[in-house]
């Protein structure tokens, strides 16, 4: 495996519209393809849209900055 693994060429997928309008499909230097999350760039496997609702939802920092700046954080209520 190379040290150094770059993206090659974004690609483009059909798959869940509301998933990947957040992650770019990206062919690596390698040959395999990555998700990269357009907010904060962490790559990730492309293979389960489960796996990038998640990160979405629960582990991306830009994410969960922009729901605490929106007062949705976890201890927020909404009545």
């Amino acid at each position: 495996m190379a040290s150094e693994e770059g993206v090659v060429l974004v690609l483009e997928t059909k798959r869940n519209p509301a998933i990947w309008k957040i992650f770019d499909l990206c062919l690596m230097s390698d040959n395999h393809e990555m998700a990269r999350c357009k907010n904060c760039g962490k790559f990730m496997k492309a293979t389960a849209n489960s796996t990038l609702k998640k990160h979405t939802d629960k582990h991306c920092p830009v994410t969960k900055a922009k729901k605490e700046e929106k007062g949705e954080g976890s201890g927020s209520t909404n009545m």
